[in-house]
């Protein structure tokens, strides 16, 4: 519940962002309705181990170093959210591969992909109940849906910033968290109640807050200046991005006449 904190915190420290009292106050109050709402079995079923505690907390700061860099690079370098997922998820599985195979648990796993049948169905010699083509097109499914919600994830980050896209992934999870305790046998305390209507009230404040400012939070970065040479002599800065110029047009802007 925390990660929007963390999100907030290193765009201030490292990427020297400013947001305003209202943005911290809907962090504030969001991280407090899903305290609130946790905090009803905190004594009964929580362990506190020191070790987890500084293994979340770190965990919690490369999050937010990787989604506040993520929104810097592919605005400042013009990088469309698809290329950028591809490009980190080939790196990532690049190593992951390689430390699967130290392991044993690459051979273990792709031992299980061309056998029919679950783990347990193989290791008791059962009936086997999962054809190889069926696991293959379930992994296969399951990356190509994982890939498809991590552009979107993208694709805010981009366009709205880190702030906005950890917020919604809170939201996300708060959601399945609610979902779940309404819909299976719970008690319901006040202080769950409580809990829910301070995350909601966040959300509704976040959005009257973004639908008032028009942007949604839109973050703009200056990018470098492109100069085109022309023919002839002369260049031409349209590093605007804001028109359109023929070739007449260019090399007037270049010549110094304003008519374009």
């Amino acid at each position: 519940s925390t990660r929007v904190v963390f999100t907030m915190i290193f765009g201030v420290i490292c990427l020297k962002k400013r947001y305003g009292a209202a943005d911290y106050s809907i962090v504030c109050l969001m991280v407090a309705g899903l305290v609130m709402f946790m905090h009803v079995d905190a004594h009964t079923s929580a362990v506190f181990q020191p070790v987890g505690i500084t293994m979340l907390i770190i965990s919690l700061l490369c999050d937010g170093a990787v989604s506040n860099l993520s929104e810097a690079l592919m605005n400042q370098y013009e990088v469309g959210q698809d290329e950028f997922i591809f490009r980190l998820y080939s790196v990532a599985t690049f190593f992951i591969c390689i430390a699967a195979a130290a392991k044993g648990d690459l051979r273990d796993g792709l031992t299980y992909l061309t056998q029919p049948g679950t783990v347990r169905e193989m290791e008791e010699d059962l009936p086997p109940t999962w054809t190889v083509s069926g696991k293959v097109f379930t992994m296969a499914l399951f990356s190509i849906t994982g890939f498809l919600g991590s552009s979107c994830s993208a694709a805010i980050t981009k366009s709205f910033g880190a702030l906005t896209m950890s917020i919604t992934s809170t939201a996300r999870k708060a959601t399945t968290i609610f979902l779940s305790f309404a819909l299976f046998p719970n008690e319901c305390t006040a202080e769950h109640v409580g809990g829910i209507f301070l995350f909601i009230a966040s959300l509704v404040a976040k959005s009257l807050r973004a639908s008032k400012r028009g942007g949604g939070g839109r973050h703009h970065y200056k990018h470098p200046k492109k100069v085109i040479e022309l023919s002839g002599g002369g260049s031409a800065d349209v590093s605007d991005g804001t028109s359109m110029y023929s070739p007449l047009q260019l090399r007037r802007k270049a010549l110094g006449d304003d008519a374009v």
